[in-house]
């Protein structure tokens, strides 16, 4: 889900919120012994992080996905 600007944050009973900081979420995905870094628009960010990239080759499973806020 996207940040949506609102004029102050709401309290609801069974409702979460959090603010919006600047920074990147990264979506890692891991096929074999090889990662691809994404941005949520489907940019492909894995140069722009290559210690992220060994970090999950090196650790995930052969096969997943997972997301990362920058």
């Amino acid at each position: 889900m996207l940040a949506t600007l609102v004029a102050a944050p709401f309290d609801k009973p069974g409702w979460v919120y959090e603010e919006k900081y600047d920074g990147e979420r990264i979506l890692a995905y891991k096929e074999g012994d090889r990662a691809r870094l994404l941005s949520r628009n489907g940019k492909d960010r894995t140069l722009r992080f290559p210690g992220l990239q060994r970090l999950s080759e090196r650790s995930a499973p052969a096969r997943s996905f997972s997301m990362v806020r920058l």
